[in-house]
């Protein structure tokens, strides 16, 4: 099988249209937690791997363009405020994802706490 750029392209765009049907069809905020790793997860998560076309894209231009990076254009210069920005978008994304995963109780599914009386023998 050939995979050209534009399959690739398609690929990608059908992966994170999934993820977002996933999201909408979700009936536990654990299956949300799910869809947030991938695309948060630290290594392989999308973010984290779309930082690091950000960062090598800032790099390549930087190099072929010759510019001491205090000499860099500002849009050039951005993408590194860019590749920060998708990090701790990451970092957010990870900590609604265990906000999410944790275990949630649902009103009334677990008695309240006895609030025994001492008996009356241990009262003095």
């Amino acid at each position: 099988m050939l995979v050209t750029p534009d399959g690739e392209r398609e690929a990608a765009l059908r992966y994170l249209a999934g993820l977002a049907e996933r999201v909408a069809s979700a009936e536990t905020s654990s299956e949300v937690a799910v869809v947030l790793t991938e695309v948060a997860a630290p290594v392989h998560g999308l973010l984290p791997l779309t930082r690091e076309v950000i960062v090598r894209a800032w790099i390549a231009t930087g190099d072929l363009q010759g510019a001491a990076p205090d000499e860099e254009p500002e849009p050039i210069a951005r993408l590194g405020d860019t590749a920060r920005f998708l990090s701790e978008a990451a970092r957010a994304i990870l900590r609604a994802r265990n906000h999410a995963a944790r275990p949630t109780q649902r009103p009334g599914t677990t008695p309240p706490p006895s609030r025994a009386q001492p008996s009356v023998s241990r009262r003095r």
